[in-house]
């Protein structure tokens, strides 16, 4: 069933994970009305009122290709939009059951990629998503897809320390993301001002 939009997003300021004691703070009015012009959740499903802090995290990278501008030549092969994961966690899970929406005109598209890798295989990606699983070679996905237009993201700070482009973390028990810009410009790829300035700094 749809969920009402204002319902849900408000519920991203005072949501509870009850099995894992998360308890996020309630956002203040004037940031509220930023969350909910930016990331309009009325699209994401889930089947409890309380979405876990993975199920969150999954509606935060959804959201995220809402607001990045890839250069035209990257969807001359398809429509589809190409979420890649690389590895398993249970971000990934969340992530799957996202698939078919609608993202700027495009369907979204979940591939796996696992394996090796390797610039051929990441070349229909336009978002590469590393779960925890592939951690240890996230340097190596990274560099796999150096100077391509494809955003990268992986739920820990270690991602933008390595030249990735969007951290995902939680801090104050509030799910956060960092943004390493300069990689997002080098590769071709534009976030909205919106979006910007919504990434955090961790203390």
């Amino acid at each position: 069933n749809r969920i009402n939009p204002i319902d849900f997003y408000k519920g991203i300021g005072v949501m509870r994970h009850k099995a894992m004691g998360y308890r996020l703070q309630t956002i203040k009015k004037g940031v509220l009305l930023a969350l909910l012009t930016m990331f309009s959740m009325s699209s994401y499903a889930y089947a409890s009122n309380e979405p876990s802090e993975e199920q969150v995290k999954a509606a935060f990278i959804f959201n995220f290709a809402k607001f990045v501008e890839w250069p035209s030549h990257s969807f001359e092969a398809e429509n589809n939009l190409n979420l890649c994961i690389a590895g398993q966690d249970k971000v990934e899970l969340a992530l799957k059951s996202l698939e078919r929406k609608e993202v700027q005109g495009h369907v979204l598209k979940i591939v796996a990629v696992n394996d090796e890798p390797t610039q051929a295989k990441l070349k229909i990606c336009h978002i590469l998503f590393i779960a925890r699983s592939e951690k240890s070679r996230q340097l190596q996905w990274l560099n796999a897809v150096e100077q391509q237009p494809i955003l990268t993201i992986a739920d820990n700070l270690d991602l933008v320390k390595q030249g990735g482009m969007i951290s995902l973390y939680l801090e104050a028990q509030r799910v956060q993301f960092v943004v390493n810009q300069s990689s997002t410009q080098n590769n071709g790829l534009k976030l909205s001002a919106r979006m910007l300035q919504l990434a955090r700094v961790p203390k």
